[in-house]
C-alpha cells in the first residue's frame, strides 16, 4: 500500500484563488449596472402605476422620471430617453440603454438593458 499524501500543491492552491479573486472582482465591478438598472424598472413601474401620472402629459412624465433619477443618481437614463405609450387606458414606460462598465486596462463590459413598467 502507498501512504503518499493527496491534496492540492502550492500552485493548485493558487490558481484557486486567482480564480476567485477574478470572480469576486468581476461581481464587484457589474453588480453597481445591475442595481441601477433595478432602480430604473422600480421608477418606470412606480410611475406608470402612479394616479396622477395615468392623465399626464409626456412632458410632465419625463420631468417626474427626472426627478427621480437625480435623488436616487441614475446617470444611465434621461427623461428624454423613455417611450411613453397609452395602451387602453394604460401607460406603458419603456427605456433601453447600454451601460460600459471598466473592468481592468483597455477592457470594458457592454451590457445591454431594456426596462419597462409591464
Amino acid at each position: 500500500m502507498k501512504s503518499g499524501q493527496q491534496g492540492v500543491t502550492v500552485v493548485g492552491m493558487v490558481l484557486i484563488a486567482a480564480g476567485i479573486v477574478f470572480v469576486v472582482i468581476m461581481t464587484l465591478k457589474l453588480v453597481p449596472a445591475y442595481i441601477e438598472y433595478a432602480t430604473i424598472q422600480n421608477h418606470l413601474r412606480e410611475l406608470a402605476r402612479a394616479p396622477d401620472t395615468s392623465t399626464a402629459s409626456p412632458r410632465e412624465i419625463i420631468t417626474a422620471f427626472n426627478r427621480r433619477a437625480q435623488i436616487d443618481d441614475i446617470t444611465a437614463v434621461d427623461g428624454r430617453d423613455l417611450n411613453i405609450v397609452r395602451e387602453g387606458g394604460n401607460l406603458i414606460l419603456s427605456t433601453y440603454y447600454e451601460s460600459r462598465v471598466k473592468l481592468f486596462g483597455n477592457i470594458s463590459a457592454c451590457i445591454e438593458f431594456e426596462a419597462s413598467s409591464d
